[in-house]
């Protein structure tokens, strides 16, 4: 299935009954690390398609982002080849920028989808100090994508320690359900590793 109408709050029905992986981000710049955990999730978890977030603005980051539609132009000519993952600017129009309120404000808006929110390890590892973190397990399924050494890492990791949650180790794909509640640690044999963070210094240095 390819879609060709991309998220929209008006469009909501056409989503209807869709199992949809979510990956927020200031994508300052995109990247194929960014791609390859969104084709790991759709693949891992049968998803129907992934929504890439282009944020306004990441609250936890200070540095200053490029202006975001050359983000989403950069975001949009990455994800070309692969039909399934849509970019989008729906925070511009849902007006958050935190995780928590958009995931309240998604759930609002699409109340027929089905929404697992995808991050790579980094992002599990630094979830405790997201804003309103311990609600925000509770609001949305979330699905974290390990490199090596995955099972160390997994287990310092403080939302592992979390007894609330639902801890889930995935070693092969299915159409497991996508409850609020359930974090999914998919091992993957292989990471790209590679950062915004690492392209914008290379790009300093050769700018």
């Amino acid at each position: 299935m390819s879609f060709h109408t991309l998220p929209h709050t008006l469009g909501s029905h056409l989503w209807n009954g869709l199992r949809v992986g979510l990956l927020g981000g200031s994508f300052n710049p995109p990247h194929e690390g960014h791609v390859h955990i969104s084709l790991a999730a759709l693949k891992g978890l049968e998803l129907d398609a992934v929504w890439w977030l282009v944020t306004p603005q990441n609250p936890i980051k200070t540095e200053q982002a490029m202006p975001m539609p050359e983000r989403v132009r950069l975001s949009q000519e990455l994800t070309a080849p692969h039909p399934k993952i849509l970019v989008s600017d729906i925070e511009k129009d849902l007006g958050t920028s935190i995780t928590y309120d958009t995931i309240r404000k998604m759930k609002s808006r699409f109340p027929k989808t089905q929404f697992v929110w995808i991050s790579g390890m980094d992002n599990a590892l630094s979830l405790h100090k997201w804003h309103h973190w311990h609600e925000l397990l509770q609001e949305v399924c979330m699905v974290h994508l390990t490199r090596n050494p995955a099972t160390s890492l997994i287990q310092s990791c403080p939302l592992r320690m979390l007894s609330s949650q639902k801890h889930v180790v995935l070693s092969k794909a299915g159409r497991f359900p996508l409850d609020a509640g359930t974090t999914y640690w998919m091992l993957q044999k292989k990471m790209v590793n590679i950062s915004s963070t690492e392209i914008r210094e290379k790009q300093g240095q050769t700018g």
